[in-house]
């Protein structure tokens, strides 16, 4: 019996010796800091940073190819935390939030649709069942793509709960109108409307999408917006909110957010 024991004993170290060996031959240096930032993030993982989740965004603000404030969903608080974990200073840059560039919750259906309730399938069916070929489809989409429950279908169209928003970008993605769009919080006026069909023909299928009639261009004293393709279009450089736009336009297509935002207690806004 006590050769076999001899022998066993004397591979058994042979084998954690080697093992030893290995570990220190192969460890991977992992920074302390990688930790005690995955620590301070949401944790949603919902890729708005562009990473794979947040363990590889702790990694990267590590590796200095993030920025401290590149967690969307975490906002000004996460971005402080993240910034004294790494011993700098956190750059200040707008909110932003998702915008729906759609109003028409009362568009009218071309045909009866009975395949699969997602807009990402109906849309493969001749652009989907509305009569705006530009418009929302109503299925939601966008509410289950949402991580941060920010969107809510009411009466069968989509609402975007700023004050749950993080703009993380997943509505964007899910839409297959490409209807949504991330815009900083200080922009106060949006066309809610992406229609490039004529005045006249959408007259016809919506009371609140954009005619092309020009009258916003007209108003606006910042050279600010300009109607190209049958849609009023911001350059949001120039835009000072003023809302003269918004006043002007005879179908409501242009939006105001100043009371909401004040109401929700979003204005004025905090830079992150």
């Amino acid at each position: 019996m006590l050769p076999p024991i001899i022998i066993l004993g004397a591979l058994g170290l042979l084998f954690g010796f080697g093992l030893f060996v290995a570990s220190r031959l192969f460890r991977v240096h992992i920074d302390a800091r990688v930790g005690r930032i995955e620590h301070v993030l949401p944790g949603s993982n919902c890729g708005a940073c562009g990473l794979a989740g947040c363990g590889g965004l702790a990694r990267a603000v590590v590796h200095g190819s993030a920025d401290v404030a590149a967690c969307v969903a975490g906002g000004e608080e996460v971005a402080q935390l993240v910034a004294d974990i790494m011993g700098v200073e956190a750059k200040k840059k707008d909110k932003l939030v998702a915008i729906l560039k759609c109003q028409g919750r009362d568009v009218a259906d071309r045909y009866l649709y009975e395949g699969v309730r997602t807009c990402s399938a109906a849309n493969l069916l001749m652009g989907g069942p509305k009569e705006c070929l530009f418009g929302c489809i109503g299925f939601g989409d966008c509410e289950k793509a949402c991580p941060f429950d920010a969107i809510h279908m009411i009466n069968g169209f989509p609402e975007v709960d700023e004050t749950k928003c993080t703009a993380c970008g997943k509505c964007v993605t899910a839409c297959p109108k490409l209807l949504y769009q991330l815009l900083p919080l200080s922009r106060l006026v949006h066309v809610r409307c992406r229609s490039l069909d004529t005045g006249r023909a959408v007259r016809k299928i919506c009371k609140v999408g954009c005619i092309a009639c020009g009258k916003c261009e007209a108003v606006c004293k910042f050279d600010a917006v300009h109607v190209r393709d049958n849609l009023a279009v911001f350059d949001y450089e120039k835009c000072t909110s003023c809302g003269a736009c918004v006043k002007e336009c005879p179908t409501d297509t242009i939006m105001g957010y100043r009371a909401q935002r004040k109401k929700l207690g979003l204005w004025p806004v905090k830079t992150v």
